[in-house]
């Protein structure tokens, strides 16, 4: 997986949204889950991950 650190994952997310690239959603269990968004929040840490046109799965990490 290649990960991406970014200042605002929120605006980030939106940038890509209206890319026309979708986010994926997971549940980890244990609280673990992405929002509607595809963003997945935890302690002071937030990611979002999504497929490039290859299938390869990205991911995006910033702090909340």
């Amino acid at each position: 997986a290649i990960i991406g650190l970014v200042v605002d994952i929120d605006q980030a997310v939106d940038e890509l949204n209206s890319k026309g690239v979708h986010m994926e959603q997971y549940d980890m269990g244990e609280g673990m889950k992405t929002d509607e968004r595809g963003i997945l929040r935890y302690g002071q840490t937030a990611a979002a991950w999504f497929k490039d046109t290859e299938g390869n799965i990205l991911s995006l990490h910033g702090k909340i």
